[in-house]
């Protein structure tokens, strides 16, 4: 376990570290820095620091930095004698940052106009464990994501742990989207991230800790986070989002199991039965082919979530799966949408806009 330290921001530590792990994604880096470029110029060392860590790229990744820090861009650069693959990666962003809250980012991700320094503006209301970005999926080169709340909320202060982790469930997995306090982390007894290393989750392994059922989480609802889609490969939905997480959630919150509930139950009924339909549509061409209702029935064959949501969309024959899914969908629109209202009117935590806005 880790021992616990100060959880104060140190003199002279900046607020913010952005850090981009990366691989051989030139283009997609080119895209990402094009948006940051204009938000970050000027910032000063205190507030924000920016960091890229290159895992060994063979293609034209050092040539785009080198660009862009002629422009003017402010960034501190790693680049890997080896690569020490995406987790290692993403591990050595954490370790390197210095800043009070740590934000790993995709590389193959985008930010709307403006999303720093309203972000900035926003840590500086107040101290948080974690910070939650909304977001919206994008294919291609069109962005068409709707940024705004449907009630208006820019941001809220949320303080209960298994509504939060149900709320977001699998996109707590989503890298671009979550934030640490990373003072607090290091506060936090944990396990060894190394554990996690090839595990595909190893970014949960610096959330978690911080999770429980009395938090404080600053939910940012304005979607400030373009991800794109179908564009990861090599491992297994039903691995990684099934087993995978159930056991890590499962250590993680032996004490709280409310909390893994929370978040598994909906993962199975949201995420996987999207993701599985997704799949048998041949649109995650990377992935790896899994047995899907199989593969975890031994896991949750005791939820009825896992029959409704999941057993119908993947073993179905498509002609049937097909409609039975948007029925599903709608369902859990509905659902969702009940949930959204009660909330806003009746159980909402502190809401919270950046300044002048």
């Amino acid at each position: 376990m880790i021992e616990a330290t100060s959880t104060q921001r140190r003199p002279g530590q900046p607020l913010l570290t952005l850090a981009i792990p990366t691989f051989n994604r030139a283009s997609y880096l080119a895209e990402l820095l094009e948006c940051l470029l204009p938000q970050v110029t000027g910032m000063t060392d205190d507030l924000f620091e920016f960091l890229v860590s290159d895992n060994c790229s063979d293609d034209d990744t050092a040539n785009v930095m080198a660009r862009f820090q002629a422009r003017g861009l402010d960034c501190r650069t790693v680049r890997n004698a080896t690569n020490i693959g995406s987790d290692g990666n993403f591990l050595q962003c954490l370790n390197l940052a210095r800043g009070q809250y740590v934000w790993v980012m995709g590389d193959d991700d985008l930010l709307e106009p403006n999303a720093i320094p309203d972000l900035l503006d926003l840590l500086q209301q107040g101290e948080y464990d974690l910070v939650y970005l909304s977001t919206y999926g994008f294919s291609g080169g069109a962005r068409q994501g709707r940024s705004l709340d449907a009630f208006g909320r820019y941001a809220e202060v949320v303080t209960d742990g298994a509504y939060f982790i149900g709320k977001v469930n699998a996109l707590i997995g989503l890298i671009s989207a979550n934030i640490v306090n990373k003072n607090r982390l290091e506060a936090t007894p944990h396990p060894d991230l190394e554990l996690l290393r090839n595990s595909n989750l190893i970014q949960v392994g610096w959330l978690f800790p911080l999770i429980h059922q009395r938090m404080s989480v600053l939910y940012v609802w304005r979607r400030l986070v373009a991800y794109r889609l179908f564009n990861s490969g090599g491992w297994g939905i039903c691995e990684v989002f099934g087993i995978r997480l159930q056991k890590i959630a499962a250590e993680y919150f032996a004490r709280e199991p409310r909390i893994a509930a929370s978040l598994l139950n909906n993962v199975l009924r949201y995420w996987l039965c999207t993701s599985i339909m997704e799949m048998r549509r041949g649109l995650h061409a990377d992935m790896n082919q899994e047995n899907f209702a199989h593969d975890i029935r031994h896991l949750f064959h005791s939820n009825w979530r896992y029959w409704v949501f999941v057993y119908t969309v993947a073993e179905l024959p498509m002609p049937i799966a097909e409609p039975v899914y948007r029925v599903l969908v709608l369902l859990n629109k509905l659902t969702r949408a009940a949930q959204g209202v009660a909330r806003h009117l009746l159980h909402h935590g502190r809401y919270l806009t950046p300044s002048g806005r």
